[in-house]
């Protein structure tokens, strides 16, 4: 305590040609200067960015958690900066961001200002850690904590020094805002200079392409990358293997004799996998402009949904406004019916008090029986209508609940799912587990074992799957992970894959498109995955707009073209076939929905037919 009430005491002011961390940046230099070692006022005007429009911050600078800092001088005249400090995470932290380093600013600032900061970061070269830091970023208003307004490009942390850029056009007027790293992941150390944060007026009308940004050149790849990576060739063979099967069509005159030469269309209509998407029941219900586009890319390019928020408990108790109903998901769940598309409930539990409308002020039965009552309530109206519940959410990254009522209490949760809705099939849900550094696995493995050891019906496993630039995680190491739960022999679900970036930058959009499609690759050749889910797909409804599939403008974005390029065209089959002299053709086709047509002698035949494990033979009889 002592410690951190000495780093609660360091004041660290921010000038046009001074860092934080109390560190002279910008001398004035004669004759000319390298980019580096300029001020971030001094890039800025060097960007014909106006030096009146640049106005000073003041920080307080502070840690947070099991942090370690220390300052030691650097002696590099290219750098903008003569000291810097060295931050060591003692422990990890969960969740990551108990751990922190912070600067709490001093000046208020409006509605529509554009905030704009600078920092230098590298891994250190001290100390007995040489594993790769992991810094998160983050701009808040302490009026909305939960929303974060930073703006920039991750670049890995190396054993040079490289500026990292971040801005923020701030949504409300604010007196009390702050940028926190995150860095509670596991023990690691890392080194900070030369933070500087301005605030440049409101950004109507200012172009944003001439702040400076993160250099990226070569930094945003991952192993497995590159186009001829042999984990690559062995999961499409795994696909080949398990997600194919033989189609034979026989085809013959009304007396049963074979009809060599005709011709066979096999034309696929669905798939038998699920690839989903999170929707919202308004616009699945709606007459806004865009909600009948929205409702033709959820018929032609779905097969599965899950509700984004319209079940969790707030908004179905109507705390969450008008945008939100009972009705509107029934008459959605009809639609969704009416063009066969399932649907996931998401979610029934979520262990803290405002996602299950109750408060610490309650004794344990008063939560349980809250708790149980949300339960039976929705169950109660959704029995039958779903093909699978989240139960629990979150049950290791949110214990508010489950750490006051105890864990044998989610075992009547469990039960009474099961007991309310015997059909539909239950899940657990948790983040964390397949984007890098897969914080949360060991313990989401040992939550889950301890629940089926208590007899709990857990009958799916749950992935989130929520991706960034910084938790990229490779494509064999994903197949690890997946390799480890498949052992609980039950099925494994991604529930709500994205992946956010700047799309600003050229190599995060090819980035995302990579990676998008294999990920895609890796789920769909473990055998133990039975269904896949992105967290949205248009801009215009999704949490991260940049992670959406479609712009606003419903125009399809390159890692949206990599998911329906291997949806509807690599995995895809339609095929035209002749018949051999047996009236027989047969094709390996991807599990699904097909109809088959047949035509001989100026006559058709076709019959619709589901392809699944084990292979299928139709017979066409051409009349």
């Amino acid at each position: 305590m002592k410690k951190r009430s000495i780093m609660k005491r360091n004041i660290m002011r921010v000038f046009f040609v001074a860092a934080l961390l109390g560190v002279i940046s910008g001398t004035v230099f004669s004759g000319e200067q390298k980019p580096a070692a300029l001020s971030l006022k001094e890039l800025l005007v060097a960007k014909n960015i106006n030096p009146s429009s640049i106005r000073n911050v003041t920080a307080r600078f502070r840690t947070v958690g099991p942090v370690k800092v220390t300052y030691f001088n650097v002696d590099e005249p290219d750098l903008p900066f003569r000291k810097a400090m060295r931050v060591r995470t003692l422990a990890p932290t969960d969740p990551p961001w108990n751990a922190q380093i912070r600067w709490d600013v001093q000046q208020p600032v409006k509605k529509g200002d554009l905030i704009f900061a600078r920092l230098w970061l590298r891994s250190s070269l001290q100390g007995d850690i040489r594993r790769p830091p992991i810094t998160n970023l983050l701009i808040k208003r302490t009026e909305d904590t939960g929303q974060a307004l930073q703006k920039g490009r991750h670049r890995p942390v190396t054993e040079e020094w490289h500026p990292y850029y971040y801005y923020a056009v701030m949504p409300a007027a604010s007196r009390d805002w702050y940028l926190e790293f995150h860095i509670g992941y596991y023990e690691q150390e890392f080194e900070v200079g030369g933070v500087e944060i301005v605030n440049l007026g409101n950004a109507a009308g200012f172009d944003l392409a001439l702040l400076p940004v993160t250099e990226t050149e070569n930094a945003l790849t991952y192993p497995g990358q590159e186009p001829e990576a042999p984990w690559r060739q062995a999961a499409r063979e795994r696909i080949r293997q398990i997600r194919m099967a033989k189609l034979t069509v026989e085809v013959v005159d009304g007396e049963g004799r074979p009809l060599p030469g005709a011709e066979v269309k096999v034309a696929m209509e669905r798939h038998a996998f699920p690839f989903g998407t999170a929707v919202t029941a308004q616009r699945l219900t709606g007459d806004r402009p865009d909600d009948e586009k929205y409702r033709q890319v959820v018929r032609e390019r779905f097969n599965r949904v899950v509700f984004e928020n319209d079940l969790k408990t707030p908004p179905w108790f109507g705390r969450w406004g008008k945008n939100y109903s009972r009705e509107q998901v029934l008459a959605a769940l009809d639609w969704l019916d009416g063009q066969g598309i399932p649907a996931r409930g998401h979610t029934l539990f979520w262990a803290e008090h405002k996602h299950m409308l109750t408060d610490a002020g309650m004794t344990v039965r008063e939560i349980k029986n809250n708790v149980e009552a949300r339960f039976r309530d929705r169950l109660a109206v959704l029995a039958g209508r779903l093909v699978e519940w989240d139960v629990h959410n979150h049950p290791v990254m949110f214990t508010e609940i489950t750490e006051r009522i105890g864990w044998e209490a989610t075992l009547d949760f469990w039960r009474l799912a099961r007991e309310m809705d015997p059909r539909t099939r239950l899940a657990i849900n948790e983040d964390s587990i397949l984007p890098f550094p897969h914080r949360l696995k060991e313990k989401y493995k040992e939550r889950i074992a301890w629940l089926l050891a208590q007899g709990a019906p857990v009958e799916a496993i749950g992935f989130m799957s929520h991706f960034s630039t910084a938790t990229v995680t490779p494509p064999e190491r994903i197949l690890e992970i997946l390799d480890e739960f498949a052992c609980f022999g039950l099925p494994l679900v991604v529930t709500e894959f994205d992946m956010d970036i700047n799309d600003r930058h050229p190599e995060e959009v090819q980035l995302q498109a990579d990676f998008t499609r294999d990920f895609l690759i890796v789920v769909f050749s473990h055998p133990a995955v039975d269904s896949f889910l992105s967290w949205g797909f248009w801009a215009g409804q999704h949490w991260k707009p940049e992670a959406a599939f479609y712009d606003k403008g419903w125009n399809l974005r390159p890692h949206g073209k990599a998911y329906m390029d291997l949806i509807f065209d690599e995995w895809w089959t339609n095929e035209v076939l002749t018949a051999d002299e047996q009236g027989g053709a047969e094709v390996d086709g991807f599990k699904g929905e097909y109809e088959v047509t047949a035509a001989a002698n100026g006559r058709t035949a076709g019959a619709k037919i589901h392809l699944g494990d084990g292979g299928t033979t139709v017979r066409l009889v051409i009349e």
